[in-house]
């Protein structure tokens, strides 16, 4: 590989998703990999990774454009939850997100409560301690689970490939910035990484 005719993508579901950003985060800091972009990553129902000081550092990087992240979850995937993150700290809680999260609700039909509801797009921006803390609650593992039975299902690749197919199709993307929703009828599931971080985090900067 040429020194400048690359550049670096790291994709990982579950357990590798929480890998692909611990290795896209190190990868940003080394010019080799940022010369001709950031480095993208797409995680895909991954859990909590980081605690608020390396997500400063990876927020840093991203203002920096030397890293990109897209994190795709299901609304009712335990594993995209956890761990339990209900422990008050001075910042809020132990863990946050980081990146751009991309909530996916499921396919309508018979078992579904969400109907034909859109996919749900917010910053992982940095946070007051009692909001982070309030955010943390909302996104906590036992209020976000399903049936018992249906855990596996609800966090299996199939179920999130099918619910994002959806969601490109659809005609509307409800963006969630500077804590109002805001529905669009530009679907950003359409755009590249590049145009989403551009208006969601370059353009507040």
């Amino acid at each position: 590989i040429g020194e400048n005719d690359f550049t670096v993508t790291v994709n990982g579901y579950s357990l590798g998703g929480a890998l692909s950003v611990l290795f896209g985060f190190y990868a940003s800091t080394d010019d080799r990999f940022t010369r001709n972009g950031p480095v993208k990553i797409f995680s895909y129902g991954s859990p909590y990774v980081v605690g608020h000081s390396f997500a400063d550092a990876f927020r840093h990087q991203e203002r920096k454009k030397k890293v990109q992240h897209a994190r795709f979850y299901n609304n009712n995937d335990i594993v995209a939850h956890m761990p339990f993150n209900a422990t008050p700290t001075k910042r809020g809680s132990n863990f946050v997100h980081i990146g751009i999260d991309v909530k996916l609700y499921s396919v309508p039909g018979m078992a579904s409560l969400w109907g034909n509801r859109p996919p749900r797009i917010r910053y992982n921006d940095r946070q007051p301690p009692l909001d982070a803390y309030w955010r943390a609650l909302k996104m906590n593992s036992l209020l976000n689970m399903p049936l018992p039975w249906l855990i596996k299902d609800k966090h299996g690749l199939p179920e999130l490939q099918k619910r994002v197919a959806r969601a490109t199709k659809m005609e509307k993307t409800v963006a969630l910035m500077e804590k109002e929703s805001r529905s669009t009828t530009e679907t950003f599931l359409r755009s590249t990484l590049d145009e989403v971080y551009e208006l969601m985090v370059y353009q507040k900067d």
